[in-house]
């Protein structure tokens, strides 16, 4: 006792305290502390100004960890301590032992949610009933803290995880002094918007690159903070929204700290669903603009996109490289893509049958952006790399629209040189082409085949006829089209 008088003496102003000492790891299992769960609460009852406690401990690298992280603890006498410690914090709360605004990190009630009914849990119930009511608000619940464990994400400290449902949590929080106005204010909404998942995307010198996700999950609680609030989210401000979305982006182990805006990037699709779903005050020039023209980051993209693509991180890396393709405007920009090795990375990207269509459609911009605005040794490195053949394959794709894309690639890597002219039509484009007409009679199918061909025909110096003689079946075809864009191109094909 005394020791901790003196402790909290020297300290007392302190307002941040980290007990590692509650958990030890063993290879996958963890032991809780008895130790640390007797003396913990009493310790932190000393310091009248403390504003926030975590409580976990170190991995076997050294990172932080908390109870929360663990799905099942499988061992009783953990369970009991668990239980004993979040009584006991419960129980000084009651008491006025701890101060009146202090957010506990790293708890998670070890009832295993699902198995049974835990509507009746006295530990999680009393915890809603004591804790401090703005962050009761926001406590994970039914083994939420679980699903928000990401792969490759950064793992921030949750709010204590009870097992209750979330009506359960807002029916106590209803029948508290100020709950009913907490329930209808914002304040829970804002806090979501700062829960997205976040991954930190190095380069090979060690700078960083942040890339926050949110999930169905994250849209169902947002949604319903939005109903029970009864929140009109048109009277947020844009700075409202952006100040919340932005603490998504802070540090695991310092959540005050946040990266400067130039280094973060808002996914793509939850950009979408929030403004066009959500119908939240949000604009591209706030979340995408500042990135487009800071180009510091395409080394980590590129080291991002070559990470083994799963399920997961499908559409985070396609949302890498739509942003790669903003930044490749130049010929410089080309280059450095090229020899970070992006091209190899394209060339897989291009896979009917393990990719999805949304990021062959990136891709295939990329490879536009590539042609467009690099030299024709670019277009030529795209030729030697195998992306050719690549092309000409999905041109075949079920998906009409990934067909017509990959059409008008092959026709602007067509008018790049007349090298890349007869690599296009050695890799046999002329029947993937007839078949893509006799699919479809729509103009869009028209204008683009019609295009392809006269772009590859239209060079000084003709073609081997032996690899265009095919385009003759095309052309008796395309003839016979009332469309004024398709007889034009059809004509000067002929010409």
């Amino acid at each position: 006792s005394s020791q901790l008088n003196a402790l909290a003496s020297r300290f007392r102003d302190v307002r941040e305290i980290n007990i590692f000492s509650l958990l030890r790891q063993e290879d996958v299992r963890i032991n809780v502390d008895r130790n640390t769960v007797t003396r913990a609460t009493l310790f932190l009852s000393r310091f009248n100004e403390l504003k926030k406690v975590f409580l976990g401990g170190r991995d076997s690298i050294g990172d932080t960890i908390g109870f929360d992280e663990y799905e099942h603890v499988n061992d009783a006498q953990n369970e009991k301590l668990v239980i004993n410690l979040m009584d006991q914090i419960s129980d000084a709360f009651q008491c006025n032992f701890l101060p009146k605004s202090l957010l506990v990190l790293g708890l998670r009630c070890p009832s295993r949610s699902g198995v049974q009914d835990n509507s009746s849990c006295p530990t999680c119930q009393l915890a809603c009933q004591t804790w401090p009511l703005e962050h009761v608000i926001n406590f994970n619940n039914e083994g939420s803290s679980q699903w928000t464990k990401r792969e490759f994400a950064c793992c921030r400290p949750n709010c204590l995880d009870v097992c209750l449902t979330r009506d359960q949590i807002e029916s106590i929080i209803e029948a508290r002094p100020g709950g009913h106005e907490l329930l209808h204010s914002e304040s829970r909404f804002l806090y979501l918007l700062g829960q997205g998942s976040r991954y930190d995307i190095y380069s090979d010198d060690g700078t960083l690159f942040y890339y926050v996700e949110f999930f169905a999950e994250d849209y169902d609680d947002m949604e319903r903070a939005i109903k029970v609030a009864d929140l009109d989210v048109k009277e947020l401000t844009r700075e409202d929204v952006s100040k919340a979305l932005m603490r998504s982006f802070a540090s695991k182990d310092d959540p005050d700290w946040i990266p400067h805006k130039t280094c973060c990037y808002l996914g793509r699709s939850s950009f979408n669903y929030m403004k066009e779903s959500l119908n939240l005050p949000m604009n591209e020039e706030d979340w995408l603009d500042h990135l487009v023209t800071n180009r510091q980051n395409l080394p980590q993209i590129i080291i991002f996109l070559k990470i083994k693509r799963n399920d997961h991180l499908e559409r985070i890396q396609s949302d890498c490289l739509f942003l790669l393709n903003q930044w490749l405007n130049d010929a410089p920009t080309v280059q450095l893509a090229i020899d970070l090795g992006v091209l190899p990375l394209l060339a897989e990207f291009l896979n009917p049958e393990n990719e999805p269509a949304d990021t062959m459609v990136v891709a295939l911009d990329t490879i536009d952006s590539i042609v467009l605005n690099g030299t024709a040794a670019h277009a030529q490195s795209l030729i030697e790399i195998g992306i050719v053949p690549k092309l000409v394959h999905l041109l075949s794709a079920a998906n009409a629209d990934t067909a017509l894309d990959t059409a008008l690639a092959l026709g602007k890597l067509a008018r790049k040189s007349i090298c890349c002219r007869d690599a296009v039509l050695q890799a046999e484009i002329m029947l993937p082409l007839l078949r893509l007409l006799n699919q479809s009679s729509e103009f869009a199918v028209m204008h683009m085949v019609s295009w392809v061909i006269r772009t590859i025909c239209e060079w000084d110096l003709e073609p081997d006829f032996v690899l265009v003689k095919p385009c003759l079946e095309l052309l008796s075809h395309l003839l016979l089209s009332d469309d004024e864009q398709v007889l034009m191109n059809s004509c000067a094909t002929l010409t």
